[in-house]
């Protein structure tokens, strides 16, 4: 399943405003403070290189490989108000509407492709990893983000007006054996959409994720479980330590060999 037309008209609609949160470091601490760093820690140095960011938003982070010295950049997003700002911003660089699962470009068309928190929209990623081992050069890196399959496993217990919270425990009666599970792991599944970000994501566990990633021919060069910097403390303390605890994202440098 491709990523919903749910997810789409959300983007297209509220485009204007996540582009400002984006851009906002102080409000989109997950990203600048978090994801981003470590994203940013695991490039290949892309010196001349052509680079394509797969659901590149606004266009950030195209911005950015363009400043650590890439010559060629392309972006893709399946959103087309999404594109539409990331042309107008940057207009030196190459956008396009399109769906990451059919990638219109030459075979070995690239030397890195990079994609941040975007891959989780789909529900089997396997035509994805194809696509990218496809348009990539031998010995060059796919390297993405998404969802910790941990946080993404739990299950949300209380959402009130007081009370937030999300768990994955297993309780045993030890004289019934009765067993309460709360959250799944193991089970490919949506998680539940939020009131002000009314969005289709995919969890699926680490196991799944490997092995459609290796059936495509990637060799796994990194596995990183990011922590936040220490910068969110000053802005906030209880993200921070949340987030130094708790994962909730993961991010898989890629290699084609």
């Amino acid at each position: 399943m491709s990523t919903d037309k749910i997810s789409i008209d959300w983007y297209n609609q509220n485009y204007k405003q996540y582009t400002a949160h984006v851009r906002n470091p102080d409000d989109s601490i997950y990203h600048s403070l978090y994801e981003k760093p470590a994203m940013y820690s695991l490039l290949p140095n892309l010196k001349n290189m052509s680079v394509i960011s797969l659901g590149c938003g606004s266009g950030e982070d195209c911005n950015y490989l363009a400043q650590q010295g890439a010559k060629q950049i392309t972006g893709i997003d399946i959103s087309t108000n999404m594109i539409k700002m990331a042309k107008k911003t940057y207009p030196m660089y190459q956008f396009q509407v399109m769906n990451m699962e059919n990638l219109v470009f030459e075979n070995q068309s690239f030397d890195f492709v990079y994609s941040s928190l975007a891959i989780h929209y789909i529900e089997d990623w396997t035509k994805v990893f194809k696509e990218v081992y496809r348009i990539l050069k031998p010995n060059s890196y796919f390297l993405f983000s998404c969802n910790h399959p941990v946080s993404a496993a739990m299950e949300v217990i209380h959402d009130n007006e007081q009370i937030h919270s999300r768990e994955i425990s297993y309780s045993k009666n030890k004289h019934t054996n009765e067993v309460l599970i709360k959250g799944d792991y193991m089970t490919r599944k949506t998680l539940p959409r939020e009131a002000n970000f009314a969005i289709t994501t995919w969890h699926k566990p680490i196991g799944e994720i490997s092995q459609e990633a290796t059936n495509a021919g990637f060799v796994i060069a990194n596995i990183v479980e990011p922590k936040p910097l220490p910068k969110m403390e000053q802005i906030s303390e209880q993200n921070f330590t949340i987030l130094n605890k708790i994962p909730w994202f993961i991010i898989l440098k890629l290699l084609k060999q």
